[in-house]
């Protein structure tokens, strides 16, 4: 266990850091997190916009809709109270870091806004190479 947390922390180190900088953005966490039913995890994912949905919670709430994968189609609940709106049209290729609740439909990514309280200073969307937190 100490071997474990210890090759944790020095991977970390030698990456700049845990949560710094520009990581690759990979759909596996994501992808396994949802076969697995797993809800409550920090994620990351590129993928195109399949659907714009109206906004929501008195319009505090911009809900869009991203395709990681064939057969798997998750929400992103970006709040327009911590961050500003994302230009996003069908189509389009985001990357999002934030914080994954499963449910059967795909379930919804949200906490994509800047926040050091939680892991790695929080989540963000980038798109067109702006980044949105």
């Amino acid at each position: 266990m100490r071997i474990t947390a210890l090759l944790l922390l020095l991977s970390c180190l030698l990456i700049g850091g845990c949560g710094q900088g520009d990581v690759p953005i990979s759909n596996d966490r994501l992808l396994e997190s949802f076969e697995q039913g797993r809800t409550g995890i920090w994620v990351s994912a590129e993928a195109p916009v399949v659907q714009k949905l109206g906004d929501e919670d008195g319009g505090q709430l911009q809900r869009f809709t991203i395709r990681p994968t064939d057969g798997v189609t998750v929400q992103v609940r970006h709040s327009l109270e911590d961050s500003t709106r994302v230009p996003v049209e069908r189509g389009d290729i985001v990357r999002v870091t934030g914080y994954y609740e499963w449910d059967a439909r795909g379930g919804f990514i949200s906490r994509t806004y800047s926040d050091p309280e939680q892991p790695g200073g929080g989540g963000w969307v980038e798109h067109e190479d702006q980044r949105y937190d």
